[in-house]
């Protein structure tokens, strides 16, 4: 890295934050950035992975400008360049979190319970009456597209229990942890 000037680092940085939306990265341009250095293909390719490590892991720790370039020094990169890249990172940060918060993880929420106690007192086709079914109805929300699903389904009244006790207990040991 040290090979290159510290503006065209800057210059290399804002491609690979630029790929983090979904851009491709011109390697044409990036080519021409590098060619003095006399760097071949895998040197180059090494060098973006570099830069995307950086900016990747600064923005997933939630770094300060100054912070990473600290400690970029510290690894022994010059202080140009660690500047250049900080800059960089600065001006399009609000830009990555966004993006990263978008990519993240959600998980389906469950927003309403239904339920009923269907209690079978004869039947000519069952061969167990007298015993209670759970009807439940569970809505839940997709965040990502914000449309809402029903998924009903009926359990005996022993699997309900069972899944009572279950649940009641990791409430105990949450309320515990915290």
């Amino acid at each position: 890295m040290s090979k290159i000037t510290n503006i065209r680092i800057k210059l290399l940085t804002v491609q690979v934050i630029n790929s983090f939306s979904g851009e491709k990265i011109d390697f044409e341009k990036v080519e021409k950035l590098v060619k003095d250095a006399g760097f071949v293909l895998g040197d180059i390719k090494a060098l973006i992975a570099a830069i995307h490590f950086i900016v990747f892991n600064a923005v997933k720790n939630d770094v300060d400008e100054t912070t990473l370039s600290n400690e970029l020094q510290q690894l022994g990169l010059p202080k140009e360049h660690c500047d250049s890249i900080s800059r960089a990172f600065r001006e399009h940060k609000d830009k990555l979190r966004s993006i990263f918060h978008s990519n993240t993880l959600k998980l389906n929420s469950i927003e309403n319970i239904d339920w009923r106690v269907d209690y079978l007192l004869s039947s000519n086709t069952v061969n167990e009456v007298n015993t209670p079914n759970i009807q439940l109805n569970l809505k839940v929300r997709n965040p990502s597209t914000g449309e809402t699903t029903l998924h009903p389904f009926e359990i005996s009244a022993k699997k309900f229990n069972v899944l009572y006790y279950e649940l009641k207990a990791c409430k105990a040991l949450m309320e515990e942890s915290v």
